[in-house]
């Protein structure tokens, strides 16, 4: 019985020393890929993709600016597919990405409706382009001259509308306004942001097309041709 009890207890400690030696396990690695991009599907022209943002509820500068990213970012293919290097995917027209918004199914992504309606909602209504970067990278501007063309012949030659971001086109386009008017965009939408006013402009001043008024130098001006 005594030999017993001490051979129990042998194999117990032997348990415990063996348990307490075991090598650690090793972190799982997070997948790796080399970043590539596909184009396929059909190839939207940027009428076609005006069409497809309009119905999904872009107005206004929001909707010249939703074409101009889609066309840095696809080009216009329905199904165009960039792998990124941590293996998540950027589909469809607006390349919206896999593991960011998994709420989009394949299918949504690749149909230019569907990819149109997740691009309005995850901007927010065209209010908000953060998410995307050739936004930040400023990439989609030089695709605003043609995105302002097919979203003007979308409309009937009436610009992008009186809603979204950017509001109602600027009466004023073209010239150097009064002080009391709102900013111009180049791309003749009013408003009171830097996206909208070029350099020197306040939110009281206007754009004309092609530099910034400053209103300060202005009243100056003014006040040198009274004396």
């Amino acid at each position: 019985m005594k030999f017993n009890l001490l051979a129990a207890s042998l194999v117990i400690v032997g348990l415990f020393a063996t348990q307490g030696s075991a090598a650690p396990k090793k972190p799982k690695q997070l997948d790796t890929c080399t970043q590539t991009s596909t184009s396929a599907g059909a190839h939207y022209s940027s009428e076609q993709i005006a069409t497809v943002a309009k119905s999904a509820g872009f107005t206004g500068n929001g909707w010249v600016i939703a074409v101009a990213i889609a066309i840095a970012e696809s080009q216009g293919w329905t199904q165009a597919v960039l792998i990124n290097t941590d293996c998540s995917r950027d589909r469809g027209l607006w390349q919206i990405n896999s593991r960011w918004h998994s709420e989009v199914s394949d299918a949504q992504a690749f149909d230019p409706t569907g990819n149109a309606r997740a691009a309005f909602t995850i901007s927010s209504g065209g209010s908000n382009w953060q998410p995307w970067t050739t936004y930040t990278s400023g990439a989609y501007q030089s695709h605003m001259a043609d995105a302002q063309t097919a979203v003007n012949s979308v409309n009937g030659g009436g610009g992008g509308g009186g809603g979204g971001s950017g509001g109602a086109s600027c009466p004023h386009y073209g010239r150097v306004c009064p002080p009391s008017d709102h900013c111009c965009s180049q791309y003749g939408y009013c408003g009171s942001t830097s996206e909208f006013c070029g350099a020197g402009c306040v939110a009281a001043a206007s754009y004309n097309g092609t530099r910034g008024f400053n209103i300060k130098a202005s009243q100056q001006s003014a006040k040198r041709h009274k004396l």
